[in-house]
């Protein structure tokens, strides 16, 4: 079972830290340059992360944008050394996203670099983006993993990313349950556009299907993180930790430790109670 369930079963709350790239070669923006000008910082990065106890890794090509709907061989190649480094270096559970939503790219770097997770953010149906109509990648990305003999690895499937505006939908309830039923997400990221309607889609998808993983995609602080937590699993947080406060910067470490100590809070009572189930059995 990938790492990153396991967690979410054992009811840790795990934290995932996204560590953000510089421009790749085959993107718009790639200036030139050998792979260690994007290796060293994403290295960096991650350490800043795993020195403050953070739970797991995620890579993304936030240097890519504006991106394409298909990650080019040379991306591919190079987001594959990234991650088996951060994998072999830190040894935490690492995941990847392509923001072109190719799963069959990311399930190629994802059973070379054994990755433990991916997350698609276009799943079931299809979203109008900033680039253009995204449609789904669920046939693909079973497909891709069972080719690829990856079955341990993680399918995290966002429903109404906040990043486009769903087409033809029959509404977020009904969605949630197409990635899961449907689709076969083995868990599911969201975001809203706040905070609030964040916690809305939580309670939303609580209801709706239970026990199921819920990763929040985007806007975890340190002063919301108990308030996120007491619906969903886990989160996956960049922006608050940055020394910019968005997602293109570097990451600050009184940030970093200051949204861990948050978590370690948020998360101390319910490890007391696993705690206490355990030694009750």
């Amino acid at each position: 079972m990938s790492e990153l369930l396991s967690l979410v079963k054992a009811a840790r709350k795990p934290v995932v830290g996204m560590v953000q790239l510089t421009a790749l070669p085959g993107s718009c923006r790639f200036g030139g340059g050998r792979i260690d000008g994007v290796l060293e910082p994403a290295l960096q990065e991650a350490e800043v992360l795993a020195a403050h106890s953070i739970d797991g890794l995620m890579v993304q090509n936030l240097g890519d944008l504006p991106v394409d709907t298909r990650a080019t061989f040379a991306q591919v190649a190079w987001m594959t050394r990234v991650a088996s480094e951060l994998r072999r270096q830190f040894k935490l559970p690492v995941g990847l996203n392509l923001l072109e939503n190719d799963a069959e790219a990311m399930f190629a770097v994802a059973s070379a670099a054994a990755a433990d997770f991916v997350r698609i953010k276009v799943f079931i149906g299809a979203m109008m983006t900033p680039f253009g109509i995204e449609t789904a990648q669920a046939h693909a990305a079973i497909r891709a993993r069972k080719a690829a003999d990856a079955e341990g690895v993680a399918i995290f499937a966002d429903v109404h990313d906040r990043t486009g505006t769903p087409i033809a939908s029959g509404g977020f309830a009904e969605d949630l349950d197409f990635a899961v039923r449907l689709g076969g997400a083995d868990g599911l990221v969201l975001t809203g556009k706040s905070t609030q309607q964040t916690l809305e889609y939580l309670a939303i998808a609580r209801k709706a299907l239970g026990a199921v993983p819920i990763l929040v995609g985007g806007g975890a602080t340190a002063a919301n993180f108990a308030e996120l937590a007491s619906l969903a699993d886990g989160v996956i947080v960049s922006s608050s930790l940055k020394d910019t406060a968005s997602a293109f910067g570097r990451f600050d470490r009184a940030k970093v430790k200051a949204f861990m100590d948050a978590a370690g809070r948020a998360r101390a009572p319910a490890r007391a109670d696993a705690g206490t189930d355990v030694a009750a059995r």
